[in-house]
């Protein structure tokens, strides 16, 4: 009988395979739906680009720059009550636009000259987290336990809004009875990207194929559809780049009337651009 890894067993199952496939997809999306950060008030902003923030100058004037350093030139001055669109950051610069179509940069620290339209102070992220908020692709590498076999991982993402990426992943796994790889995508739902240590979760699926290792008795190469679940967290390290930790449970339909359930736990970096 082949393994998925080095200690793994099969589990027979009491239902049919389908039956408990679709059984196990529907408490994963229970699982989402009923948690409270995904609350029906926060689904909107979740699933929606972010519109700029806006605010006005609270000062006598903010000097405005052709660039993001103070090598450039200054080229422009926005004057106090005169509204301008934060576009992006750049660890300490913020590139802006004004009502009068001019683009350029101001300095980060200039930002406590200004007021959101409401009147309050405006909050911003942590000008080395800040960056990263912006950048739509992730890429990253992990390593972990898959069951007993060994797992080197890696992930390419598109981040759709700040808390709403679609990803890619393979992985390759080495263990004592036989080796794996993995092919998946997935949807990763972060609820507080702006925290240092950012939770997620995420849904996903693909394929798993087997080469068992046996010597003495012929084997066949399988490979079989798989569900992944996962749980875990982003820590931020410095600029774009993350420690990712996360614990993945992998629901493996094979084509015989058995089923596998594989978990498995992995570190790594990852780096947004």
């Amino acid at each position: 009988m082949m393994s998925y890894g080095a200690q793994q067993k099969i589990r027979e199952p009491q239902t049919p395979l389908y039956s408990r496939a679709i059984r196990h997809l529907s408490l994963c999306c229970l699982m989402l739906c009923s948690t409270p950060v995904f609350a029906a008030t926060w689904f909107d902003s979740w699933f929606a680009k972010q519109e700029p923030l806006q605010v006005s100058v609270d000062d006598a004037f903010i000097n405005v720059y052709s660039g993001p350093g103070r090598g450039y030139p200054i080229f422009y001055v926005v004057e106090r009550e005169e509204i301008i669109t934060l576009l992006k950051s750049r660890t300490e610069w913020i590139k802006i636009k004004t009502r009068r179509g001019l683009v350029g940069w101001i300095k980060r620290d200039d930002m406590q000259f200004t007021l959101a339209l409401d009147g309050s102070k405006p909050e911003f992220p942590d000008s080395k987290q800040a960056d990263y908020l912006v950048d739509r692709f992730e890429m990253g590498a992990a390593y972990g336990d898959f069951a007993g076999a060994d797992s080197l991982n890696m992930n390419l993402g598109y981040r759709f809004t700040k808390n709403l990426s679609a990803e890619l992943r393979y992985a390759e796994n080495t263990g004592q009875f036989s080796d794996s790889q993995i092919i998946a995508a997935g949807i990763l739902f972060q609820p507080f990207p702006d925290l240092r240590a950012s939770p997620f979760f995420s849904i996903g699926g693909g394929k798993i194929k087997t080469f068992p290792s046996s010597t003495l008795v012929q084997t066949e190469d399988r490979e079989d559809d798989l569900l992944q679940a996962s749980l875990g967290a982003y820590v931020h390290l410095t600029g774009r780049f993350f420690l990712r930790v996360e614990y993945t449970n992998h629901y493996i339909m094979t084509s015989r009337n058995t089923n596998e359930e594989v978990n498995e736990w992995k570190v790594g970096f990852n780096v947004f651009f």
